[in-house]
Order: structure tokens, then sequence, then C-alpha cells
């Protein structure tokens, strides 16, 4: 196997382990892997609109659309009529959501520790530097 298919099927892994992690730990709080990032982004930018968050997580509309709908059934997030724009929604999050955030938090930064605790605090830093400058590249060259 070549080294770019090693690569990326180590990413993949460890990006499928992550999300069968997060999908365990947030079970008690009805959420999910896919779910998360949504409430992640409004913690970040609270009262933008469905455009915007897709755009940030980088997943299409539809995805984007069930994903908040579903976070609005459990009571995690609110969609508010924007005032200059009454075709367009924003999104708010709820108190029950800004309870769980540091708890989803904790949980990233934790899985994070475990996994890279045969790292030394150097090897984090350069696999940091180094998957930085492959995701600067794959951003200039998707299709």
């Amino acid at each position: 196997m070549n080294q770019g298919k090693l690569l990326t099927k180590r990413i993949a892994h460890i990006s499928k382990y992550t999300q069968f992690h997060m999908d365990e730990v947030l079970k008690p709080y009805n959420l999910s892997s896919g779910t998360y990032p949504f409430l992640l982004a409004l913690w970040q930018n609270e009262g933008i609109n469905l455009e915007k968050i897709s755009r940030e997580i980088k997943v299409d509309k539809a995805l984007s659309t069930r994903n908040i709908q579903k976070l609005i059934e459990l009571g995690y997030l609110e969609k508010l009529s924007d005032q200059k724009d009454c075709r367009a929604c924003r999104l708010f999050l709820t108190d029950k959501a800004k309870e769980v955030i540091p708890i989803i938090k904790d949980e990233i930064h934790l899985w994070i520790s475990d996994i890279t605790q045969d790292l030394s605090r150097e090897e984090i830093d350069l696999l940091d530097t180094m998957l930085e400058k492959i995701l600067t590249r794959a951003k200039v060259k998707k299709i």
C-alpha cells in the first residue's frame, strides 16, 4: 500500500473511532457525533443561520436541517425568525445546551489526551503542525 493510501486510511480510522467514542459518551444526553458539532459551532457563533452553520461544519444543508430539527426537538436549540430577513431563521442555544457543552468539550479533551498519551508534547505539537499543513493543502485542492 502506498503512503498516501496508508495516511488517509489512518486518518479515516481515527475519525471513525472518535465518532464511536463520542456516540457512546453522549448517549445519556441523546446527542451523537453527528449532532454535537452543531452545538459547538453555535457556541462559537450563536445566532447564525442554517447556511452559515452548514459551511462552518462542512456539511450539506439537508443534513444540517435534519440535525438542527433533532436538536430543537431535544430542547438544545431555538430557531427564531431573523428580524432583518423574515425568510431566514437564526439559531440559538438553550440553557440545556449551554449546560452540556462544557461536558462535550471535556469529553473531547479526555479522548484526545487518551489517544495521544504515548506521544510527547513535542510530538503532539509536530503532529498538529503537520496535520494543519495537510488540511490547508486539502482545502486548496478540493474539487
